[in-house]
């Protein structure tokens, strides 16, 4: 993996201006393809790939600071999402913002001005604006103001409440100094809280995967999207049990890991999503690669009819495994309780 990524690594750290990150997508889906025929699994591929993201976010952070002087105070670059399970695909929002030490107007206006140098470079880059706005240019915010924040979300997990949640419990430090262990606290408060327990629950039974008993898979005029079908509700649902179990591991198959050895996942449910996880993020990894040696821009979508035989038979397994647990959640959970 060192030699397929190291010359990309090479060109980010060399990067003297933004006028060259015209040139970074091309790099990243030649990096993947390359991971890809070189035998490693789709996981470690997406691991690899969001690593590059990081370190372009570092890189431009640097000519950020040599443009708009140094930070006043201690700040953590974080990544959301995706990006902070290190689960990046070739399809992919920003999702990322700001932690900084001290609530002053001088930090304020700072942390502003490099959410919005950050957002427009990495656009340049070829990384979409987040449709949500879960951008630093939007979220950019003292440390006292975000433990209010998160709080909040534990207190009253309203449905915006929730929605934002959702983004921000995925939190990981990409660039700077300043310790996110204050946060990291408030979270462990969520194995704690039924109420915020009950809407996180909520919130994955909203994503069933197409169902049938018999018959071929779902799908729109032969396409399947596999975030919306499985992958959606597979991340929601390891993310609450790691949560229950009163883990803060990141990755979506540590966090299954996690919820299995405190009792809170049935080690059998939990090995059926990591099965089918490893199996989405295959058959997603590989229709990106395809799409863009066609010249068409990466999505979640995947032909069944470039599937073999055994791959549709995994993805109804993996499906049928999601469903079950979205079943066994809306009970435990009783998610259908009037508050």
């Amino acid at each position: 993996m060192d030699a397929a990524t190291g010359a990309t690594r090479r060109w980010v750290a060399a990067i003297g201006d933004v006028g060259a990150l015209d040139g970074y997508p091309t790099l990243v889906a030649e990096t993947a393809g390359a991971l890809w025929r070189g035998g490693v699994d789709a996981l470690t591929a997406c691991r690899a790939l969001t690593g590059l993201h990081d370190a372009l976010a570092v890189r431009l952070i640097e000519l950020a600071q040599a443009e708009l002087g140094p930070a006043p105070c201690p700040f953590a670059w974080i990544a959301l999402g995706s990006g902070g399970r290190m689960e990046q695909a070739l399809y992919t929002d920003q999702d990322h913002a700001v932690v900084y030490a001290e609530d002053a107007e001088a930090s304020a206006s700072y942390f502003a001005a490099l959410g919005v140098w950050m957002v427009d470079g990495l656009a340049k880059a070829g990384l979409r604006r987040c449709p949500g706005g879960y951008m630093a240019d939007r979220w950019h915010l003292a440390l006292p103001a975000w433990l209010d924040l998160f709080h909040g979300w534990l207190a009253r997990p309203e449905p915006q409440a929730l929605v934002e949640a959702e983004v921000f419990l995925d939190f990981r430090r990409v660039a700077g100094e300043l310790s996110l262990e204050p946060l990291a606290a408030v979270l462990r408060q969520g194995a704690g809280t039924p109420l915020f327990l009950l809407g996180m629950a909520r919130a994955a039974v909203r994503f069933p995967p197409p169902w049938r008993l018999v018959g071929p898979i779902p799908a729109n005029h032969g396409e399947v999207d596999l975030k919306r079908a499985g992958l959606s509700a597979l991340v929601l649902l390891a993310r609450l049990y790691a949560l229950a179990a009163g883990s803060l591991a990141r990755s979506t198959p540590d966090r299954l890991a996690a919820a299995a050895t405190a009792d809170m996942l049935g080690s059998r449910s939990a090995a059926d999503l990591a099965q089918a996880y490893r199996l989405l993020v295959r058959l997603r990894l590989v229709a990106q690669l395809r799409q863009i040696e066609a010249g068409q821009v990466p999505s979640n979508r995947v032909q069944l009819a470039d599937l073999t035989a055994e791959e549709r038979a995994g993805l109804r397994h993996g499906l049928r495994a999601i469903r079950n647990v979205l079943l066994v959640t809306e009970l435990r959970f009783r998610t259908d309780t009037v508050l």
